[in-house]
Order: C-alpha cells, then structure tokens, then sequence
C-alpha cells in the first residue's frame, strides 16, 4: 500500500495502513515525545514503549516499587526516557527488571529525598531485547 495524503479526508495513512489526522500529524512533527507521569504508583509498575517512537515517563515513588517494562512493536525503533523522583521523603526503592542489556552498569536510583536518576531505554523487537543506558 502506497503512502498517501488524502487533502479531503484531513488524513494521511501510512504503508503499514495506520492513519493520522492532520492535527495528529502536526502534533508529531511540531512536538516531542509524550510525558507520562506516575504519582504514588503501588508496589508494582508497568511502564509500556509507546505505539510507535518515543515516550517519557516520571516515576513519583512513594513507596518501594518494582518496575516492568511492557510493549513495543517488532520491526520499530522505540525508546523510552525513564525520570525516578524521590519525594521530599525520599527512601522508597526502585527495582528494575534484570533482563535489560545495559551498555556500562545498571543506573543506581537514588533513594534521598528529592533526588532524580535518568537512564534510557531502547528495544527493536517489540521489547523482547531491551538494551539500556544510564544518562
């Protein structure tokens, strides 16, 4: 299926059949990737690659919580920034998944209070290899 803009419909449909809005296609070339945040999450999060490209999420932790990584499609570059933030009480901590392939060591997520670790993860499979960067 050829790649084609219909001006009538307000719509672009992709190869792959996929459509987006004119408004949507405006959206994804004028803004970056879309923020997730998780306030107070339970002991347990899923943080999921996104449809298609890049996502961010801010993790809020209030308590010790386990992070799975969930998603992805096979065949597309996706990459996920990842922000855990310690609250003013900080000590709550987070647990990563071990099956990541991490370039250099896995990020140490700082457990005091108001601190911020970063790191970045990327897969090409649909998630089922998950490469990983502390930033």
């Amino acid at each position: 299926m050829p790649t084609l803009l219909d001006f009538t419909a307000g719509v672009a449909t992709g190869a792959g059949g996929n459509t987006l809005s004119g408004g949507q296609i405006v959206d994804a070339v004028t803004s970056g990737p879309p923020v997730v945040v998780h306030v107070n999450p339970d002991t347990s999060l899923a943080l999921s690659f996104s449809g298609c490209g890049r996502i961010a999420h801010r993790v809020l932790p209030v308590q010790d919580t386990e992070i799975s990584i969930i998603g992805g499609v096979s065949g597309l570059f996706q990459e996920m920034l990842v922000m855990v933030q310690q609250s003013a009480m900080g000590n709550a901590v987070v647990a990563l998944p071990s099956g990541i392939v991490w370039q250099g060591a896995a990020p140490f997520i700082d457990i005091r209070a108001g601190a911020v670790t970063f790191f970045r993860l990327w897969t090409l499979d649909g998630g089922n290899t998950i490469y990983g960067k502390s930033i």
